[in-house]
């Protein structure tokens, strides 16, 4: 009923696309008989939306991976939840004792500009442009500031010119005060941005995650199909290192690889295994001077983490999930663009009004540097542009206006409308990386909308999958 509170706000009939069988199919069917039944449905409508309906098992590697733009990092790194982020800042004051301050902030995108602008933009770049908004409202402020210090003038001389100089003065001098409530509204904001990226760049420098990003990204893309043993390897030699990510992150890393290749049962379980007996070994071995700790906390993770990994394998071995290594053969699309701008962003960081956040930057090489699609995103791309041997020809077509399934065969034949507006809905959690990289496919002629059962962040998934087992 949720889905039909959707189609009713919207106020236009979808036509309704979903894989056959399973879950999304009972959904389709029982939504589309609703729909059938509603007095709407006789009206004329033209451009009417496209409605896909997807199960999460679909794609189990997106909401677990590691993510590379500024509103996914903020919910993978920080506490995020109803648009409200919390993390934790530590300073030192003027005796040497270090203070921890608690820190909130609701984050709006309709009333943020910079969020607005930058949600979905790769994670430097939002530094980059955070510093260089943030130097030019400092700009402007300080000329404002240094006019109304200045603004009583010359006084005297000549009657006529000067006093019409005077009234211009004047009247930029007002103008310029009047503008100095919004510019600095505007400060604020950028302020809390800086705030924030530099939470989330503490978080991406303690636990390296661009080195977890840039291998999950080249293991989706299949990267490593004809050299399984060389994955398990480059895998192995993370998960094992002490020094990089946290338990979550190794968990996450070697459930990518059990998903996105076609490595035997018995690799996936040697690699989880001596992931564990690497993090063990710190506990053991951790004093309490020790920069490496293994809590217990973390050993619960740890448990629940490689119960997720065994019930994965078990789905793959099954083959109740997709074979990823075989659907990503056009995974792989690299930005230029965003190679071009990586390839200056640390030089630049230095320079920028956000001073503070490049004491993290140096213990990042490497920034995120491929955007791919992810599977959810072709399969819209494919149904919108209805090319041909792809999901189009394949999923259900269920149109509440027509008794009966659509013969897709004959359906082929026929001219169809453009779709102008798309409704992806996946049964189970998704997560703000597939909602943004479905954007990649937006544009002025096309709107995407994006909707889950719930909406988890990655850590929240991978317990989830933990109780599953």
């Amino acid at each position: 009923y949720g889905l039909l509170s959707v189609v009713g706000t919207k106020g236009s009939v979808p036509i309704i696309r979903c894989p056959k069988g399973g879950a999304p199919e009972m959904v389709a069917r029982k939504l589309n008989r609703l729909i059938a039944e509603h007095p709407t449905t006789s009206r004329v409508q033209h451009n009417r939306p496209l409605l896909v309906i997807l199960d999460r098992n679909m794609d189990l590697i997106t909401p677990i991976a590691h993510s590379s733009t500024y509103q996914a990092l903020i919910d993978d790194l920080l506490t995020h939840n109803a648009n409200r982020v919390e993390f934790k800042v530590e300073s030192t004051n003027d005796h040497g004792r270090k203070r921890v301050q608690e820190k909130k902030f609701d984050l709006d995108a309709d009333t943020d500009p910079f969020y607005s602008r930058h949600k979905f933009v790769p994670f430097p770049e939002a530094i980059e442009s955070n510093g260089a908004e943030l130097q030019d409202v400092t700009t402007r402020e300080n000329a404002i500031r240094s006019k109304t210090v200045g603004g009583a003038g010359a006084a005297g001389g000549f009657d006529g010119a000067v006093v019409h100089e005077e009234n211009n003065a004047a009247s930029e001098l007002a103008s310029a005060v009047d503008s100095l409530p919004k510019l600095l509204e505007q400060k604020k904001q950028l302020e809390i941005h800086t705030s924030i990226l530099q939470a989330v760049m503490n978080e991406v420098a303690s636990r390296d995650v661009p080195t977890f990003f840039e291998l999950e990204s080249a293991l989706a893309a299949g990267e490593y199909k004809n050299d399984s043993s060389k994955a398990k390897n480059e895998v192995l030699e993370l998960v094992t290192d002490p020094t990089k990510g946290n338990v979550e992150d190794k968990i996450r890393l070697v459930i990518v690889f059990c998903l996105a290749t076609t490595a035997p049962g018995a690799d996936v379980t040697e690699v989880a295994t001596k992931m564990a007996e690497s993090l063990e070994s710190i506990a053991s071995s951790q004093d309490a001077d020790s920069a490496i700790s293994f809590t217990k906390e973390d050993h619960d993770k740890l448990e629940k983490g490689l119960k997720a990994i065994e019930y994965l394998k078990n789905l793959r071995s099954l083959q109740m999930i997709p074979n990823i290594s075989e659907a990503e053969k056009d995974y792989a699309t690299a930005s230029t663009t965003n190679t071009d701008m990586l390839s200056n962003f640390m030089a630049r960081a230095t320079n920028q009004a956000t001073g503070l956040l490049a004491k993290a930057t140096e213990k990042v090489s490497t920034m995120f540097s491929k955007i791919h699609k992810h599977r959810a995103t072709r399969i819209v791309e494919n149904l919108c542009e209805m090319k041909p041997a792809t999901e189009d020809d394949e999923y259900l077509y269920l149109d509440p206006k027509v008794k009966g399934d659509v013969d897709m065969k004959a359906l082929r034949s026929m001219s169809r409308t453009p779709v102008r507006e798309v409704v992806m809905f996946v049964i189970g959690g998704g997560c703000y990386a597939e909602y943004q990289n479905l954007q990649m496919i937006a544009n002025e002629r096309r709107s995407i909308t994006y909707g889950s059962t719930e909406l988890l962040c990655p850590c929240e998934f991978l317990q989830q999958l933990g109780k599953l087992s």
